[in-house]
């Protein structure tokens, strides 16, 4: 009998350890999707766009100004696409956020709960055209960081 009962601990410890591995991969998965997805998205709108503001009025973030649509004749210019991106704090975890509050681009998955650590448009100091993109994120559960970066050319309008 104690000879089972041994062997029926180590079966459950074993089998203990291998469902926590399971979610912590599932956990950093998460956390590699939504950090890339995110950053896609900002890198497309910054590609699309003319220059990079910083904005302070929602939180920590900054605006993309965008071209002026070439559609139009001279008499007509149209308006500058103007697409925000800032960082907002809800239930405990700091979310990216395009535009409004209701859509999140980070942080809906419960598994992970991913959350925020750097988000930064950052003008090269030597080539005024460069903007430096990085995005990092965390997984609450894991605590294992994931970060994305790169340097994106924007020619004078």
């Amino acid at each position: 009998m104690p000879m089972l009962v041994v062997l029926l601990m180590s079966v459950t410890g074993l089998f203990m350890f291998c469902m926590r591995t399971y979610f912590y991969q599932l956990a950093d998965g998460e956390l590699v999707q939504e950090v890339q997805g995110a950053f896609s998205l900002v890198t497309e709108d910054v590609l699309n766009g003319q220059y990079i503001e910083v904005g302070k009025s929602q939180g920590e973030g900054f605006y993309i100004i965008g071209r002026r649509n070439p559609l139009y004749n001279d008499s007509h210019p149209g308006e500058l696409k103007k697409e925000s991106y800032w960082l907002h704090s809800m239930a405990g975890l700091v979310k990216l956020v395009r535009g409004s509050v209701d859509a999140p681009l980070t942080g809906d998955h419960t598994l992970a709960q991913v959350t925020i650590v750097e988000f930064s448009a950052v003008r090269d100091e030597h080539y005024p055209q460069v903007y430096k993109l990085r995005l990092t994120g965390r997984s609450e559960m894991t605590k294992h960081e994931y970060t994305m970066c790169t340097a994106v050319y924007l020619p004078n309008p």
